[in-house]
Order: structure tokens, then sequence, then C-alpha cells
């Protein structure tokens, strides 16, 4: 293998990398067949976040990748807009940025898009009609998620994500879900509140069922505590119910040898204005052995840093119980996790579980060592005082990148315990 190559592109705000996962090469073939249908489940399910985003995402990608793969035939000006505004919906999974949750437009008029989709679509007016706000007018609904909406203005209303339909704060008053993470929550016409469960059979049944199937042809090439987390989470996604999730998620924190491992399902609650639904995401990583050993040396001590917190004694805990801690290779992520990437992660988020069995934490060394190659030498001199300084960061940086990581996602989320309600 010749040089390798880290930063691909630019494309408006966003830098695309290139992550490189070495040490698959020495995954034995078992654990290789065993990746492979972990990605498969991971890609199976991608559509679900597209669709808990936005709901005309599916729609506006199938348009504007239309226009994407004629672009050659189009006018150069909306062929460049119609290049960037495609690659940036790849990116953030819809009209959307990731970061700042604001949308973003495709820069040409009416009147060119409508031309311009005459070219993939007989007859494109009802389509333009139906979606070009949705496309070129950032004014309408303008944030995928609004927690601080203008006076006056509901939160749920005003966040433009698919995880509700006719619903407001208001409605939700006395009202008890029995699905709250993996649900869409809808008002219907005679103004029952009612819970689309995303499970086979229920809400993108079809699209679940396929990362079944995979799911279950991945726990039969899968070490045994894999395989007992895979039955748990198939079973999860086939009833939905919340005590199949916390059985997933024991068995999941259970499993910590295994050099192949995945992340899918409802997890974070970032996308909901009220934090309560799960959007969709599918990792697949295996260990970087290496960088695990460097890693372990701080969960080793876990109890060190908790005895010497800078907070009450009551908030600490008297052992810090099952702080897994790995630096992994990602090979895939989809949904809510990428392709815009977090740089370390620690589950399960359900507070009661971590109390008692643990966590997991990981470190994404491919991620972070694809920023850190694709950082631009200018960041540098613009942010460093000196000659010194700059090469103190170019020695020190991604050494110092990853402690920071490690010490967020080992000690930060592997310490500490809630306050004991009373009343």
């Amino acid at each position: 293998m010749g040089e390798k190559r880290y930063l691909l592109e630019r494309v408006g705000p966003a830098a695309v990398v290139q992550l490189y996962a070495d040490a698959f090469a020495t995954l034995s073939a078992r654990d290789k067949q065993l990746a492979w249908h972990l990605y498969e489940a991971a890609l199976s399910g991608r559509d679900i976040y597209y669709d808990q985003r936005y709901e005309h995402a599916l729609a506006m990608r199938d348009a504007i990748e239309a226009l994407f793969d004629a672009r050659d035939s189009l006018d150069p000006v909306v062929a460049a807009a119609v290049a960037q505004y495609t690659k940036l919906f790849w990116i953030n999974s819809g009209p959307y940025e990731h970061l700042t949750s604001r949308k973003f437009t495709l820069e040409i008029s009416r009147e060119q898009l409508l031309g311009a989709l005459r070219t993939v679509i007989p007859s494109p007016e009802a389509f333009v009609e139906a979606y070009a706000r949705d496309f070129l007018d950032e004014s309408y609904r303008p944030m995928v998620t609004s927690k601080t909406p203008a006076p006056g203005q509901d939160i749920l209303a005003a966040s433009a994500n698919n995880l509700y339909a006719n619903v407001s704060s208001a409605d939700l008053e006395g009202f008890e879900e029995t699905y709250a993470l993996n649900s869409r929550l809808v008002r219907d016409d005679d103004g029952r509140l009612r819970e689309e469960v995303y499970r086979v059979g229920g809400r993108y049944g079809a699209t679940i069922a396929r990362i079944v199937t995979h799911l279950e042809a991945a726990r039969e090439v899968a070490p045994p505590a894999t395989a007992g987390a895979l039955e748990a989470l198939i079973r999860f996604y086939r009833t939905g119910e919340e005590d199949d999730r916390r059985a997933y998620d024991v068995a999941w924190v259970a499993d910590t040898g295994s050099a192949v491992d995945t992340i899918n399902g409802f997890i974070e609650v970032y996308l909901d204005a009220r934090g309560h639904k799960g959007g969709w995401e599918g990792i697949v990583f295996h260990e970087n052995p290496e960088k695990t050993g460097h890693i372990h040396r701080i969960a080793e001590h876990a109890a060190w840093f908790e005895a010497r917190m800078p907070y009450d004694e009551a908030y600490r805990r008297t052992d810090v119980v099952g702080v897994s801690a790995r630096a992994i290779d990602v090979i895939v992520e989809c949904g809510d996790a990428g392709p815009m990437t977090a740089i370390g992660i620690n589950l399960p988020n359900d507070e009661a579980i971590r109390e008692v069995y643990g966590s997991k934490s990981v470190s994404l060394a491919n991620v972070t060592d694809a920023y850190e190659q694709s950082q631009p030498e200018s960041l540098r001199e613009e942010f460093c005082w000196s000659d010194e300084e700059r090469e103190r960061s170019r020695r020190w940086q991604a050494l110092a990148s990853e402690l920071t990581t490690s010490l967020h996602e080992v000690i930060g989320h592997g310490s500490g315990r809630m306050a004991t309600h009373v009343g």
C-alpha cells in the first residue's frame, strides 16, 4: 500500500476523510464473516434514520440522486449546485446540518429545479409543487430539532424531525408512553395519541425484518457472548418491548471479549427536542489491540479517579462496576452514528443498567487518527503562538486528544451515581 490519503474532499463546511481499519486483515476468517453480516445489518437500517430526520427526506434523496447521476446533461451551474447539495445530503442524512440542526438549501431557482427534473422525471410539476420549499426555502421548517424556539412556539411544532406527527407538548400532558425510545408518536384525527412502534410488523417492519435476517446470520458465526447479545437484540426488534431492550443492554455490556462488536438500534435521543425518542444507528467495529492496551491503563485506575472526584461522596460510587474500555477501528457507521461520527462512545444510556452492570466505553481510534492526519497545517499557524508550540502540537496533539477522549468515556461516563429521589 502506498502513502495513505486521509483528506478526500471538502464539501461546503464539511471535510470528507478516509478511515483505515488495517487490523481487519489480522482477524480470523470467522470474525471477518461475523463483521460482514453485522455490516449488512447496519446498512439495512439507514433509511429509518433518514425518515426520522425528516418526513420527506427519502423522496428528496431519490430525486437529488437521480439528478446527481444525470449531472453531465445539466446546465453546469445547476450541475455544480446539485453535486454539492447531494454530497451534503449524504453527509448529514437529509437536508439538515448534523451539528447545527439548521436547514441547508439547493442553491438554484425553482425554475432551474423544474427544468433539471424534467431530465429525470416525466411531468415533474406535481413533485416540484410538493417539495420545492423543502429544497429551496431555508425559512420553511428551518430546524430539525429546536429546543429553544421563539417565544410562544412549541418545541415539537418548531422541530422538523419526523418523531412526532400532529403532536404538541401540551398533547402529552397525562399521556404515558409505553415505547418512548422506539416509536413515532401520532395524533389521529379523533385526537387520540398512538405510538407507531419500530419493530417487525410495526413501523418500518420490513426494514427491521431485513436487519434481523442479517443479525441471525451473524449470530450463527459469533462467539457465545456475542451470540447471546445478538439473540437479545433480535428479540427486541421483534417485540419492541422495553424489557427486551433492557435484556439486550445487559447482554451487550457483558460481551467484553469479542474482537468484533456492533451497536445497532435506537440509541441516542439528541434528535428529539424532548429527549425521549431514539435515533436509529448502526456501527460495526473491531478492536485495535495496541491502543486498547493504552486505554486499559486508564480503566484499571477508575477507582482511584472516583475516590478523588471533586464532588460530594453521596454521588460517588463505592466501587466502579464493569468499566470496559477498548480502542476500536470502525468498519462502518450508519444512521445517527455516521457519516458524521463521534470519537468516543459510552453505552448503554440506561443509568439503572450502568449502575448495576457497568458500561462499555470505546475510543474510535481510526476516526481520531483520520481527524489528526487530515488537519491542515494552517490551523497550527493560526492558533499556535510560536514555532515551539507548533512543534509540541505536531508531536503530542494526537496523544493528548486520545487521552482526553479516553478520560471522558472511561472515567467520566463510567463514574458517579444518580441522586436518590425522595418523596
